[in-house]
């Protein structure tokens, strides 16, 4: 008794089937290919990554944080400034000016000393033959510290003359340490963090590998896997339709 034929609706499903499968296993090694790539790509930018990052930079603070250390200990330079520069008898616009001037220098200062001595201890930049100026960054901070310190010992003596309490120079002299102790510890920190922030070089390789992971972790959400060895069965191919038999 024979078989009964196949029926073409039966047929034409099984085509159909047999493409599908076909674009889905294309599409399968497109996304795992793309995957690799993408693997392959993420370990050389990070390659780039430590090639270019300072062996004594231990802390990468980035460059937004390091904006926003920056405009929060000028902040604090400029209240710490404004507490001598209104024994100077200026008018509240100027005082404010001055403050403004001094606290950002103070900031400037500690900025270029802490970059210097992050060039200083570069090994790329000392086989480049590049010239630091640590030395001149710091002598110049030891004369802003020293000019402060006598501004602020010179006029609180006067302030105390002025008060009739007494021509001493203990309290002033104390009172100017102080506060320029309190100047030099913000730039400290300020030096410290600009010594280790990132270059623009760094930020920019960071801001790719951020964008690099984002992408393979969406071909990994759309079903990538690091590619294995290729299956030993046949490659489904789609048949071609044909009409029916009579």
């Amino acid at each position: 008794m024979g078989t009964s034929p196949e029926r073409p609706e039966v047929a034409v499903l099984r085509r159909q089937s047999s493409r599908h499968t076909a674009r889905m296993a294309d599409a399968q090694r497109g996304v795992a290919a793309a995957h690799r790539d993408q693997v392959e790509l993420i370990a050389a930018t990070e390659e780039a990554l430590d090639q270019i990052r300072s062996p004594v930079q231990r802390l990468q603070v980035s460059r937004r944080m390091e904006v926003a250390s920056l405009a929060v200990l000028g902040a604090a330079e400029v209240v710490v400034a404004g507490t001598v520069v209104q024994a100077l008898g200026l008018t509240a616009t100027a005082t404010d000016l001055v403050a403004v001037g001094v606290g950002g220098a103070a900031t400037g200062l500690a900025w270029v000393t802490g970059h210097e001595w992050a060039i200083s201890r570069d090994p790329q930049a000392a086989a480049e033959g590049r010239r630091g100026w640590l030395r001149a960054a710091l002598a110049t901070a030891g004369v802003f510290l020293a000019a402060n310190l006598g501004v602020r010992v010179y006029y609180g003596a006067l302030s105390e003359q002025a008060s009739n309490l007494g021509g001493g120079l203990v309290a002033p002299l104390l009172s100017g340490l102080l506060l320029t102790a309190v100047t030099a510890a913000l730039m400290v920190v300020a030096a410290f963090v600009s010594a280790h922030a990132e270059t623009a070089k760094e930020s920019q390789l960071r801001a790719k590998l951020r964008r690099l992971r984002a992408q393979l972790r969406s071909l990994e959400r759309a079903g990538a896997r690091r590619p294995g060895p290729a299956p030993s069965g046949p490659r489904p191919v789609a048949e071609e339709e044909t009409p029916p038999a009579a």
